[in-house]
């Protein structure tokens, strides 16, 4: 009989895999839009792409995957996220927000 953990452990990993299933059969029937994800508008209405998107789009997915990666291999406890992580994650959405802020107040 499994113990308290490993029941915990398989029910939080159905429930995340049955939420990235809900997102991602949402996402191929169009309830959720991701067209022009990575494109970004100026104040005149013009779209441009973004790199900051990219970045910040990139680097939280690889921070979320490695996690989810850590905590699949630990059967006791959630691993620690690393202060270096939490302050390059933290610097990554630093960017994409100052380079949304200098967007909204360049004049154009």
């Amino acid at each position: 009989m499994p113990d308290l953990s490993q029941i915990v452990a398989w029910i939080a990993l159905g429930f995340t895999a049955g939420m990235a299933l809900t997102l991602a059969a949402q996402m191929l029937n169009g309830q959720i839009n991701t067209r022009r994800l990575l494109w970004g508008r100026h104040r005149n209405g013009d779209l441009y792409f973004s790199p900051e998107r990219v970045q910040l789009l990139a680097f939280t997915l690889w921070v979320a995957f490695s996690y989810l990666k850590q905590a699949a291999q630990s059967s006791s406890s959630l691993p620690a996220v690393s202060p270096i992580t939490l302050a390059l994650l933290g610097g990554s959405h630093s960017y994409y927000l100052g380079a949304k802020a200098f967007a909204m107040l360049s004049k154009k």
